[in-house]
């Protein structure tokens, strides 16, 4: 399976409220592109999996649980 198979495999599978999140994190990966520039790294890419997956597997946290957990 190439990596964009693998990719519409975990959008297909997240929840609703969990889609618009991984809608706007690619969006802005898509215009922070530089198409000039160097491809993403192995690391990088790996990085951007483990958190698609985390986004799937619903390992996720809200902006203000997280600031509360943090005291912030």
């Amino acid at each position: 399976m190439t990596t964009k198979e693998v990719l519409h495999h975990l959008v297909d599978e997240l929840p609703e409220d969990q889609a618009e999140i991984a809608r706007v994190f690619l969006e802005d990966l898509r215009d922070a592109a530089d198409m000039d520039g160097p491809p993403l790294d192995t690391q990088t890419l790996a990085s951007l999996d483990r958190g698609l997956a985390d986004i799937a597997a619903g390992r996720v946290k809200s902006l203000d649980e997280y600031r509360r957990e943090r005291g912030l």
